[in-house]
C-alpha cells in the first residue's frame, strides 16, 4: 500500500501530532508498505536528526509560519502555486489512500482535500475544551462539505469525537496514539548533573498557555520553601518559552532549569526524573502521559476527561484541577514525601501502557485504511 500523508505539523514543529506521524511512518515501513510526509518547510528542520528511511520521503510544499489558536502554538502554511503543486505530488505518486491531519485546519489539509485522486481519511487531533468554538459555527457549512468529501474519519480520544460532533454531522472511528514503549526505557543514562540526590520534577511539553506551565512553576515555587532538596526540569521549547522563564521567582532561578527541546535526551530526563507532571487546561489525548506511563513514573496530570481513559487516580497517577494551584501543591508534597506512592503508581502505569505500544496503533490504521480502500472502490 502506499500511503499519502499531509500534515501542517512536522519538524521542527514539536508536539503529539509529529509524534503520531514519526512513529506511525516507521511501523508502516516496517510493516513493507511505502509513504510520503507532505508538509511545509519550516527554519530549523534541518536541525534534526530524522532517520533516512523517513527523511527521504519527505515532499516540503510551501513554508509554515507559526501561528497562535486555542492557547497553542499552531502552523499554517504558505507559498505560490500550493494547489498546483499539491496536485502535481498526487499525479505523481498515485497514493492508495491519503491520509491528513487535522483536516479542517488551513491550509495543507484542505487542498489536499480538494486535489486528492485516491481515497482520503482524516485524523481529528484537537478538542477546544470549550464547546462554542465560534469559528464551527461561522464557516459550519463550507466545513461539513470539506468532511463530506472524507471517507475515513479518525478521533483520538472520545472527548475529541464527542466535541467534534457537536458541531459536524460526522461518524468517527476511535483510534488512540500511541508510543513506543521500549524506547523510553531501552539505552536510558541519568544525567549527570541532576543526579545528585535531590527529587526531579520534571515537565515534558511546549511551554504553551493551555498546558499548565504558568501553575506549576507557581506551585513548584511554594513546594521548593518546604521542600528545597527539589528541582523542576522543563524540556520543550517554542515561541512561549521567554515568557514562562520570566514567571520564574528570582529566589528559586537556581532551582529551574529550561533545558530547550532535547527530543532524543528526553528519556534521559525520564530516567533523571522521580515525578513527571503534565497538567494543561485542555486536551484530545495524552501523548506526554503515555511517555510517563512507559518511563514508570509517578505522574500528576490534569483531572480531564481525555486522560482518564489513560489513567487512573491515586492508581497509576495523582489527578489535579487544571490551574488550581491549592491541588498542585498537594500533589507536590505528596509524591515528594512519599517514595513509595511514587514506585505504586509508576509500576501500575508501566503495566498499563502496552495497549497503546505504537506497534498496534499502525495496525489498526492499516486495517482502517483497507476498509476505506475497499468501501470506495
Amino acid at each position: 500500500m502506499k500511503i499519502g500523508i499531509v500534515t501542517e505539523y512536522f519538524f521542527p514543529t514539536l508536539g503529539g501530532i509529529l509524534e503520531n506521524i514519526y512513529h506511525m511512518s516507521k511501523e508502516f515501513l516496517r510493516c513493507g508498505h511505502d509513504l510520503r510526509i507532505i508538509t511545509g518547510y519550516k527554519k530549523g528542520f534541518e536541525d534534526f536528526d530524522i532517520e533516512d528511511e523517513i527523511s527521504k520521503r519527505i515532499i516540503h510544499i510551501g513554508t509554515t509560519t507559526s501561528t497562535f489558536f486555542n492557547g497553542s502554538c499552531g502552523c499554517v502554511t504558505s507559498g505560490l502555486g500550493l494547489t498546483k503543486k499539491m496536485r502535481k505530488v498526487f499525479e505523481e505518486e498515485k497514493f492508495d489512500i491519503i491520509h491528513l491531519h487535522s483536516p479542517i485546519f488551513p491550509t495543507l489539509p484542505m487542498i489536499a482535500n480538494m486535489q486528492a485522486n485516491a481515497p482520503l481519511v482524516a485524523t481529528f487531533h484537537t478538542c477546544t475544551g470549550t464547546g462554542d468554538h465560534l469559528l464551527y459555527k461561522a464557516f459550519n457549512k463550507l466545513l461539513q462539505s470539506i468532511l463530506d468529501r472524507i471517507a475515513g474519519k479518525i478521533a483520538v480520544s472520545n472527548c475529541c469525537a464527542l466535541e467534534n460532533k457537536l458541531f459536524f454531522d460526522v461518524n468517527f472511528n476511535i483510534i488512540p496514539n500511541g508510543v513506543d514503549v521500549d524506547w523510553w526505557t531501552s539505552n536510558t543514562h541519568k544525567i549527570e548533573k541532576f543526579d545528585d540526590g535531590k527529587i526531579n520534577i520534571l515537565y515534558i511539553g511546549r511551554p504553551d498557555s493551555r498546558n499548565g506551565l504558568d501553575t506549576l512553576i507557581n506551585a513548584f515555587s511554594i513546594v521548593h520553601k518546604e521542600h528545597p532538596n527539589t528541582r523542576l526540569i522543563i524540556v520543550g521549547d517554542g515561541p512561549l518559552k521567554f515568557y514562562f522563564e520570566s514567571l520564574v521567582p528570582h529566589n528559586i532561578k537556581d532551582a529551574v532549569h529550561f533545558e530547550g527541546a532535547a527530543t532524543d535526551g528526553r528519556r534521559d530526563y525520564m530516567a533523571t526524573s522521580h515525578i513527571h507532571c503534565f497538567t494543561p487546561d485542555v486536551a484530545s489525548f495524552g501523548i506526554t502521559i503515555l511517555e510517563g506511563m512507559s518511563a514508570g513514573k509517578a505522574m500528576i496530570a490534569s483531572d480531564i476527561e481525555a486522560f482518564k481513559d489513560l489513567i487512573t487516580h491515586e492508581e497509576s497517577a495523582l489527578l489535579v484541577e487544571p490551574r488550581n494551584i491549592d491541588q498542585h501543591v498537594h500533589a507536590l508534597d505528596r509524591l515528594i514525601r512519599d517514595e513509595d506512592l511514587r514506585i505504586s503508581l509508576g509500576a501500575t502505569a508501566a503495566r498499563r501502557v502496552d495497549h497503546y505500544d505504537w506497534k498496534r496503533i499502525a495496525k489498526l490504521h492499516l486495517e482502517y485504511y483497507e476498509k476505506i480502500i475497499e468501501e470506495t472502490q
